[in-house]
């Protein structure tokens, strides 16, 4: 039974949650919200897979829609924040993401599917936020070790984590094919190396987040 729900992505995001509660304490700010963000999603994931297992509920995509709103919210906020010039723009995208979410949810895909146009949406917007901190980082002249610095971890996960995500809606019926044909699960192989990417990035920022709250 617990064989169909433990896999690399679970793994990764107790690793994430377990990070986030030894590393994330109060000097960190805001970053202590990925305590609350790991634990919802693994309580999700758990409640998901168990509801599908035992049948209970044919239809749970609801909670997900709403963990989407929250991530991309959180991700917006805190690209906005460490990038010049964007925090004041970052209040508007997050508004205007919330809109299109609320727009999805109640009138195109609706509320018994996961709304996977919002989440087009949202990887576009933080892999554009994500390139445009890295540009940001790039031209400034104060020198900042990008290794060392928390933010630039956040973009590169978010980033790659995006990039594959899109690539996955893009070629879902080729992989469903190749799946048929051949017996490969390239798209679970696909998503799982996605997921354990933007974990492992996560915590690598965690820790940098908390080195650099610290008195030098």
């Amino acid at each position: 039974m617990l064989s169909s729900y433990l896999n690399i992505t679970v793994a990764a995001e107790w690793a994430a949650f377990i990070a986030a509660i030894i590393l994330l304490d109060k000097p960190t700010g805001r970053w202590r919200l990925f305590k609350i963000i790991t634990l919802v999603t693994i309580l999700l994931d758990a409640a998901g897979w168990y509801l599908s297992y035992s049948r209970l509920l044919y239809y749970n995509a609801l909670p997900y829609n709403f963990l989407l709103l929250i991530t991309v919210v959180l991700f917006i906020s805190l690209l906005g924040g460490a990038t010049p010039g964007m925090k004041k723009h970052s209040r508007w995208l997050m508004a205007l993401f919330s809109l299109g979410w609320l727009l999805n949810f109640i009138f195109l895909q609706g509320m018994d599917a996961y709304n996977s146009y919002t989440e087009i949406a949202g990887n576009i917007l933080l892999a554009g936020m994500s390139c445009f901190l890295f540009y940001a980082l790039l031209v400034q002249e104060q020198y900042i070790n990008l290794l060392r610095y928390e933010y630039a971890w956040l973009a590169i996960g978010l980033l790659l984590s995006a990039m594959g995500s899109m690539v996955l809606y893009l070629f879902l019926d080729y992989l469903q094919n190749y799946y048929n044909v051949t017996g490969i699960p390239l798209y679970a192989y696909i998503n799982y190396t996605v997921n354990v990417f933007l974990y492992s990035c996560l915590i690598i920022a965690f820790v940098c987040r908390r080195k650099n709250t610290r008195p030098a």
